[in-house]
Protein backbone atom coordinates (compact mmCIF):
# COMPACT_ATOMS: atom_id res chain seq x y z
CA UNK A 1 0.00 0.00 0.00
CA UNK A 2 2.83 2.24 0.73
CA UNK A 3 4.47 1.84 -2.74
CA UNK A 4 1.53 2.21 -4.32
CA UNK A 5 0.88 5.89 -2.64
CA UNK A 6 4.10 6.73 -3.33
CA UNK A 7 4.14 5.99 -6.71
CA UNK A 8 0.92 7.93 -7.06
CA UNK A 9 2.60 11.17 -5.53
CA UNK A 10 5.66 11.02 -7.75
CA UNK A 11 3.07 10.17 -10.97
CA UNK A 12 1.42 13.94 -9.50
CA UNK A 13 4.51 15.72 -8.77
CA UNK A 14 5.55 14.90 -12.69
CA UNK A 15 2.48 15.92 -14.16
CA UNK A 16 2.89 19.26 -12.04
CA UNK A 17 6.18 20.01 -12.63
CA UNK A 18 5.05 19.10 -16.69
CA UNK A 19 2.06 21.43 -16.13
CA UNK A 20 4.26 24.25 -14.50
CA UNK A 21 6.97 24.21 -17.29
CA UNK A 22 4.19 24.21 -20.27
CA UNK A 23 3.01 27.30 -18.78
CA UNK A 24 6.14 29.55 -18.60
CA UNK A 25 7.76 28.21 -21.83
CA UNK A 26 8.23 31.60 -24.02
CA UNK A 27 7.33 31.99 -27.76
CA UNK A 28 9.87 30.59 -29.75
CA UNK A 29 11.52 32.69 -32.84
CA UNK A 30 9.87 35.34 -31.93
CA UNK A 31 11.70 38.92 -31.81
CA UNK A 32 10.36 41.91 -29.90
CA UNK A 33 10.53 45.40 -31.96
CA UNK A 34 13.30 47.33 -31.62
CA UNK A 35 13.04 50.77 -28.68
CA UNK A 36 13.09 53.90 -30.55
CA UNK A 37 12.95 56.07 -27.49
CA UNK A 38 10.72 56.65 -24.24
CA UNK A 39 7.45 56.61 -25.96
CA UNK A 40 7.14 53.68 -29.20
CA UNK A 41 3.82 54.41 -30.84
CA UNK A 42 3.58 50.79 -32.66
CA UNK A 43 -0.30 51.41 -33.14
CA UNK A 44 0.32 55.10 -34.43
CA UNK A 45 -2.22 56.47 -31.98
CA UNK A 46 -0.46 59.59 -31.25
CA UNK A 47 0.42 62.47 -32.69
CA UNK A 48 4.38 63.07 -33.28
CA UNK A 49 4.30 66.08 -31.62
CA UNK A 50 2.30 63.85 -28.87
CA UNK A 51 5.66 62.01 -28.67
CA UNK A 52 7.39 64.70 -28.01
CA UNK A 53 5.44 66.00 -24.64
CA UNK A 54 5.32 62.44 -23.11
CA UNK A 55 9.02 62.02 -23.91
CA UNK A 56 9.82 65.30 -22.36
CA UNK A 57 8.31 63.98 -19.51
CA UNK A 58 9.79 60.69 -19.05
CA UNK A 59 13.06 62.69 -20.13
CA UNK A 60 12.75 65.05 -17.52
CA UNK A 61 11.96 62.71 -14.88
CA UNK A 62 14.80 60.37 -15.36
CA UNK A 63 17.19 63.42 -15.50
CA UNK A 64 15.32 64.15 -12.16
CA UNK A 65 15.51 60.40 -10.08
CA UNK A 66 17.43 58.26 -13.05
CA UNK A 67 13.96 56.30 -12.93
CA UNK A 68 13.10 55.06 -16.54
CA UNK A 69 9.54 55.04 -18.00
CA UNK A 70 9.04 53.83 -21.62
CA UNK A 71 5.10 53.28 -22.69
CA UNK A 72 4.45 51.39 -25.51
CA UNK A 73 1.38 50.73 -27.44
CA UNK A 74 0.50 47.58 -29.47
CA UNK A 75 -1.65 45.66 -31.79
CA UNK A 76 -1.11 42.47 -30.23
CA UNK A 77 1.04 40.44 -27.92
CA UNK A 78 0.75 37.59 -29.57
CA UNK A 79 2.39 34.68 -29.46
CA UNK A 80 1.86 35.26 -26.16
CA UNK A 81 -1.12 34.22 -24.20
CA UNK A 82 -1.40 37.55 -21.93
CA UNK A 83 -0.32 41.35 -22.12
CA UNK A 84 1.43 40.61 -18.16
CA UNK A 85 3.92 38.36 -19.78
CA UNK A 86 4.49 40.08 -22.70
CA UNK A 87 5.19 43.34 -21.23
CA UNK A 88 7.34 41.63 -18.39
CA UNK A 89 9.23 40.17 -21.17
CA UNK A 90 9.11 43.31 -23.61
CA UNK A 91 10.66 45.61 -20.42
CA UNK A 92 13.77 43.21 -19.15
CA UNK A 93 14.15 42.65 -23.37
CA UNK A 94 14.35 46.55 -23.96
CA UNK A 95 16.35 46.73 -20.63
CA UNK A 96 13.73 49.35 -18.98
CA UNK A 97 15.41 50.97 -15.70
CA UNK A 98 19.14 50.61 -14.44
CA UNK A 99 20.56 47.25 -14.35
CA UNK A 100 21.74 47.34 -10.88
CA UNK A 101 18.54 49.19 -9.36
CA UNK A 102 15.51 47.86 -11.86
CA UNK A 103 13.99 51.67 -11.32
CA UNK A 104 12.18 51.07 -15.00
CA UNK A 105 7.99 51.40 -15.32
CA UNK A 106 6.54 49.96 -18.44
CA UNK A 107 3.16 51.28 -19.54
CA UNK A 108 1.72 49.13 -22.31
CA UNK A 109 -1.65 49.32 -24.08
CA UNK A 110 -3.39 48.44 -27.48
CA UNK A 111 -6.74 50.30 -28.59
CA UNK A 112 -7.12 47.16 -30.54
CA UNK A 113 -6.90 44.90 -27.95
CA UNK A 114 -8.07 47.12 -25.26
CA UNK A 115 -5.97 46.26 -22.48
CA UNK A 116 -3.53 47.84 -20.74
CA UNK A 117 -0.58 47.00 -18.07
CA UNK A 118 1.79 49.03 -15.99
CA UNK A 119 4.71 46.84 -15.34
CA UNK A 120 7.06 47.99 -12.56
CA UNK A 121 10.44 46.75 -11.87
CA UNK A 122 11.52 45.42 -8.64
CA UNK A 123 13.16 48.38 -7.80
CA UNK A 124 10.29 50.63 -7.64
CA UNK A 125 7.55 48.23 -5.90
CA UNK A 126 7.95 49.35 -2.97
CA UNK A 127 6.85 52.87 -4.06
CA UNK A 128 4.06 51.42 -7.20
CA UNK A 129 2.55 48.62 -5.77
CA UNK A 130 0.06 46.72 -8.26
CA UNK A 131 -3.04 48.37 -6.22
CA UNK A 132 -1.78 51.50 -7.32
CA UNK A 133 -0.78 50.97 -10.69
CA UNK A 134 -4.83 49.39 -11.02
CA UNK A 135 -5.73 52.58 -9.44
CA UNK A 136 -3.64 54.90 -11.78
CA UNK A 137 -5.06 52.86 -14.47
CA UNK A 138 -9.18 52.52 -13.33
CA UNK A 139 -9.44 56.35 -11.81
CA UNK A 140 -7.00 58.26 -14.50
CA UNK A 141 -6.44 56.65 -17.46
CA UNK A 142 -9.28 54.50 -18.67
CA UNK A 143 -11.98 57.45 -18.20
CA UNK A 144 -9.75 59.48 -20.64
CA UNK A 145 -9.37 56.34 -22.87
CA UNK A 146 -13.59 56.09 -22.96
CA UNK A 147 -13.61 59.18 -24.15
CA UNK A 148 -10.85 58.49 -27.19
CA UNK A 149 -8.52 60.70 -25.75
CA UNK A 150 -5.55 58.37 -25.30
CA UNK A 151 -2.84 60.86 -25.11
CA UNK A 152 -4.51 62.63 -22.18
CA UNK A 153 -5.32 59.14 -20.32
CA UNK A 154 -1.63 58.51 -20.90
CA UNK A 155 -0.22 62.09 -19.85
CA UNK A 156 -2.17 61.60 -16.97
CA UNK A 157 -1.51 58.64 -16.16
CA UNK A 158 2.35 59.26 -16.52
CA UNK A 159 1.80 62.28 -14.01
CA UNK A 160 0.08 59.79 -11.39
CA UNK A 161 3.00 57.45 -11.31
CA UNK A 162 5.86 59.64 -11.54
CA UNK A 163 4.23 61.17 -8.06
CA UNK A 164 4.53 57.82 -6.80
CA UNK A 165 8.42 56.90 -7.35
CA UNK A 166 9.72 60.13 -7.45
Amino acid sequence: MKKGTLLILIFLSLIQIGFSQTMTEKPTNFKFPDKNGFVNDFENIFTSDQILELNQIIKKHEKETSNEIAVVTIMTYAPYDNLFDYSLDLGNYWGIGKKNKNNGVLIVFGKQIREIRIQVGYGLEKKLKDGEAKKIIDDVIIPEFKKGDYFSGIKKGLYEIIKEIK
